[in-house]
């Protein structure tokens, strides 16, 4: 029998080791695919949700441990981490289970010899979680919102001082919530009825063009999924589309195209136009290839190249340019569990510098008339209003009101003026910034 819970540990302790998570999940998913339902579900929800959970769990850790976190061997770390989200955010896991199974775990490795400090620390937190003290939101928000949501305070004061402290908390919960996974459909191709034929699926109430898939397990083995009918996207990213506003005979030429759901969404839409799907990255390109193939659109053209760079032949050329820049990715902390961790103020004024570069070709490709799209997913003043702003008042395009191409649940009053931010309120969406310029 797979022991799930001796996976996931050595996941997490490799993960400490190397000091990043990324792609973890899925190549340690990727790697047990022959588990069943349920333990692959399992194995997911203690990767992700410890390290989604980190700096709240040593929170704790340190008010019930002798010796405080940081000074733990990572052995130990990564056992009571895993002990403490299980008793803390797993209601499923009575607290015996998640005690005993963490010491059974201990025995078996190099943190054997300190199996009783690790059973005495989890129990008696589960004793006494009552007692566990959190930050006074009252006296220091900035460190009462680090704590409950697990995320550094720098970030925190950030978003706060930028976006207001309901927005930053909203986004905050956001990146610690469960969320549905939701597809776009592609009516190009069937309808939501025909979708909604298939097991497991159902309509969203933010947006019409949207599914949610429930309990399914692996995503790809869902027929509308296999068969191209519908395509895993967040409802964030479908409205960078749909405020586009595309024609069925448009060019569209998406800059950084990867991991593909715009470029996808813009051949559904332009059935008589083309899409040129572009990327530094020749294996995203090969999977955007891959998934085009599968739903059936032969309007889409894969292009490698590096969007900082000018390309001449691009000149004037598309009826619709998207340019969703690489990004600090504040708005989908909770998908990319890690991301937080490694993020750093010096990472953003890079990442602007990228995104300056970026936009200024971007602007050149869009025809006289034609549209172009700004877009992240994230929330922070420089990577997002302040390059729309150097769209609107240095490169002299026009920001156009989008307002009514949108859900009526999603369509903020700014889009009027052109742009949106989303926070991810009530898990709807992603957090996302779109803004719309014509030329």
């Amino acid at each position: 029998m797979t022991d799930v819970r001796r996976i996931a540990y050595e996941a997490l302790l490799a993960a400490d080791e190397k000091k990043a998570t990324n792609s973890l999940t899925k190549d340690v998913l990727d790697k047990y695919s022959y588990l069943d339902i349920r333990d692959r579900r399992l194995l997911k929800r203690l990767i992700e949700g410890v390290t989604e959970r980190r700096i709240s769990i040593d929170h704790v850790l340190d008010q019930f441990s002798t010796v405080k976190v940081q000074k733990m061997k990572k052995q130990v770390r990564t056992l009571l981490r895993m002990g403490v989200y299980q008793l803390l955010y797993m209601d499923k896991v009575d607290d015996h289970a998640a005690v005993f199974e963490t010491v059974r775990i201990a025995k078996k490795t190099k943190a054997s010899a300190l199996s009783g400090f690790i059973n005495a620390v989890l129990r008696n937190i589960a004793k006494n979680r009552d007692a566990i003290r959190w930050p006074d939101p009252g006296k220091d928000t900035v460190k009462y919102l680090s704590v409950a949501y697990s995320c550094p305070e720098w970030i925190v004061s950030k978003l706060i001082e930028q976006q207001g402290a309901q927005n930053a908390e909203d986004l905050l919960r956001l990146s610690v919530s469960i969320r549905p996974v939701t597809a776009r459909i592609n009516l190009s191709k069937t309808s939501l009825s025909s979708v909604l034929d298939t097991e497991d699926i159902t309509p969203s109430d933010i947006c019409d063009i949207a599914v949610i898939l429930n309990d399914c397990g692996d995503i790809s083995s869902i027929p509308a999924v296999s068969d191209g009918r519908i395509c895993v996207q967040d409802i964030g990213s479908m409205l960078v589309c749909l405020a586009a506003g595309i024609k069925k005979d448009d060019t569209v030429l998406d800059l950084c195209a990867a991991p593909g759901g715009k470029s996808l969404h813009a051949a559904d839409i332009a059935t008589d136009g083309r899409v040129i799907a572009c990327d530094i990255s020749a294996e995203r390109l090969g999977r955007i290839e891959e998934n085009a193939g599968r739903c059936g659109f032969s309007n889409i053209t894969c292009r490698l190249m590096d969007a900082t760079l000018y390309e001449p032949e691009f000149e004037g050329l598309a009826d619709v340019v998207i340019a969703d820049v690489p990004c600090s990715g504040l708005g989908v902390m909770g998908r990319k569990n890690d991301i937080k961790y490694n993020i750093t103020p010096e990472a953003i004024s890079s990442l602007t510098l990228v995104q300056r570069q970026i936009v200024e070709n971007a602007a050149k490709y869009v025809k006289k008339g034609g549209t172009l799209i700004f877009s992240t997913c994230t929330c922070t003043r420089e990577e997002n209003m302040d390059n729309a702003m150097y769209l609107k008042d240095e490169l002299g395009l026009v920001p156009v009101d989008f307002y009514a191409l949108l859900p009526p649940a999603l369509a903020d009053a700014t889009a009027k003026e052109g742009y949106i931010q989303l926070y991810g309120k009530d898990a709807a969406t992603d957090g996302f910034f779109i803004a719309r310029f014509a030329k």
